[in-house]
This record gives C-alpha cells, sequence and structure tokens, in this order.
C-alpha cells in the first residue's frame, strides 16, 4: 500500500523527480569536475623520465613493476594533498546540494508542513558529511591495521581480515546513513530540529517494523532489477567498436542514474505516507473524551 502511494506520490508531481534528479545530476557533475582537476593537477607533477617509458615498454614483468612503483612513490605525495583539499570541497558542496535540493523535494511531497529549517537541515547533512569522512578514514584504516597486524609470511589471512573488517565498516555505515537520509522528513514537515528529527526516524522503525522492512525490501527489489539490467545492456553494448561502446555504455549509466534517482524519491514518499499513516491510525486509536453535562439550572 505505501509503496504505491510512493509512486503515485511521484507520478502525480513529476517535477519531483526531475527536482531529485537535477539537485543530483548537479553535485555529481561538480564533484567529476573538482576530481578531474586534482588529478591533472597530480599528474602534472609526476616527472617521468625516458628511461621509466623505456623500462615499462620493457616485456621483463620485474622491471615494469619496479618502473610502475617509482611513478607510484612520486604520485601518491601529491595525491595525499590534493584529496586534503578535495574531499573537504566536495563534503561541502554536497551538503549545499543536498539541504536545498531535499527542502525542495520534502516541501512538494508534504506542502501543509512547517517551513523548512535551514539551519537543522545543514546541521543534518553536515553531520552526514562528517559521518562518512570519518567512515572513510576508518575503512583504509582498517585495511592498513589488518596489514600491519599480520605477518609478512601469511598474507591471505591479511587480506581476508581486512576486507572482512572493511566490509564491517561499510555495513556500519549504511545502517546508520539510512536512518539520516530519513531524518530530513520531520525536519521539513515537523519543524524539528536535527537531533529529534534523527529520534523520530528511528522511531519510524520501532512503531512499525514490518512496512517499514516491506517498504525497504521492494524497492531494494527494484533498484536490484534495475541495476541487472543496465549490467546486461552494457554486457552487449561492448559487443560494438570502442567509440560505440563507450557512448553505450555513458548513455546506459545516465539511464540507470535517473532511474535510481527517481526510485529514490518514490521511496521516501512511501516512508512519508508510511508516518503520516501511523499518525492518523494514533489520533483515531484516541478515546473520545464525552462532553460535560449541563448543570442543571437551579430552581427560584
Amino acid at each position: 500500500m505505501h509503496v504505491r502511494a510512493g509512486f503515485r506520490a511521484v507520478l502525480r508531481q513529476p517535477a519531483l523527480a526531475l527536482g531529485e534528479i537535477a539537485w543530483r545530476w548537479a553535485f555529481g557533475a561538480a564533484a567529476w569536475i573538482l576530481a578531474i582537476f586534482a588529478v591533472r593537477r597530480t599528474l602534472a607533477q609526476v616527472d617521468i623520465t625516458q628511461v621509466e617509458l623505456l623500462i615499462a615498454r620493457h616485456s621483463d614483468l620485474f622491471l615494469i613493476a619496479d618502473a610502475s612503483a617509482r611513478i607510484i612513490v612520486q604520485v601518491l605525495p601529491q595525491l595525499a594533498r590534493e584529496c586534503l583539499v578535495l574531499l573537504p570541497a566536495i563534503a561541502v558542496l554536497w551538503v549545499v546540494a543536498a539541504t536545498l535540493g531535499r527542502a525542495v523535494t520534502l516541501n512538494a511531497l508534504a506542502p501543509d508542513g512547517h517551513a523548512a529549517r535551514w539551519s537543522a537541515l545543514t546541521a543534518l547533512h553536515l553531520f552526514r558529511a562528517l559521518f562518512t569522512l570519518a567512515t572513510l578514514i576508518a575503512w583504509f584504516g582498517s585495511l592498513l591495521l589488518a596489514g600491519l597486524a599480520m605477518p609478512a609470511q601469511n598474507p591471505a589471512t591479511a587480506v581476508i581480515i581486512g576486507v572482512l573488517s572493511a566490509a564491517l565498516v561499510g555495513f556500519f555505515w549504511s545502517v546508520v546513513n539510512w536512518f539520516l537520509a530519513l531524518a530530513p522528513i520531520w525536519i521539513v514537515r515537523d519543524g524539528r530540529t536535527a537531533l529529534k528529527s534523527i529520534s523520530d526516524s528511528l522511531g519510524l522503525y520501532r512503531r512499525n517494523p514490518g512496512p517499514y522492512a516491506g517498504i525497504a525490501a521492494w524497492f531494494g527489489l527494484f533498484r536490484a532489477i534495475a541495476f541487472v539490467g543496465a549490467f546486461t545492456a552494457a554486457l552487449i553494448g561492448v559487443q560494438a567498436s570502442a567509440e560505440a561502446a563507450i557512448a553505450l555504455c555513458v548513455v546506459i549509466a545516465l539511464i540507470y542514474f535517473a532511474v535510481a534517482d527517481f526510485l529514490y524519491i518514490a521511496r521516501l514518499a512511501a516512508f512519508v505516507a508510511l508516518d503520516e499513516s501511523c499518525q492518523l491510525s494514533a489520533i483515531g486509536s484516541q478515546p473520545l473524551t464525552p462532553a460535560p453535562e449541563a448543570m442543571p439550572s437551579p430552581e427560584h
């Protein structure tokens, strides 16, 4: 029921999907431009000699690995300096785009709600950005610590432990980020603070675990079907010539991202419908207070 309500809400207002695509793609394009600029600056600082180029073309794998290692040693320090600027810049860009985009889409989904609390929305998305950056650091740190903790004689065990610990960090991030992604509903519609909206997001799951999991499962299935379809189309497209295959893959990727964004805003609308139905049920279950009886007039 709530899944259908989410799709109906978006289909009644096509501008919702267009707005979701617009702010996400605008952020993605800007982030890619910044990343390409950083990579070009990094490569410009790398001094590759003719000797290293000749070695790289040599058939000896050990010489090729040695030349590649020397190039990587030159790249890593500059790349680290670029990342120190690039990652915070992308995070700030995402906070601005997500705050504006979510305020617009949720105001369209809940037009009778409060005016958007910009400070609360900004604080929530800033927390999400910082949490994601901290998760990236923990992810790389888990891989590094696994390599340092295990003996060099047993690299396979180190790889397995590193991958498992990194997967655990990623799972923790996905669970927390799920509830943070729904929290703007209560900021825009009910005027909650950032912390209170996170509590309301958790409360929606505690009150309705069955319908909540149903919405998540259905939209996860739709997303998986879209991904499999895009992947299959890309495999078919690579059979063409190189230029045509690249063009087809780009078009398929853009179509998939558009479908994914449509599903995302429909899922958000489904959770809005679930919360509103819970509020109506709570109001309907409240006992009616009988009206006080009129006092009899005193006899004269």
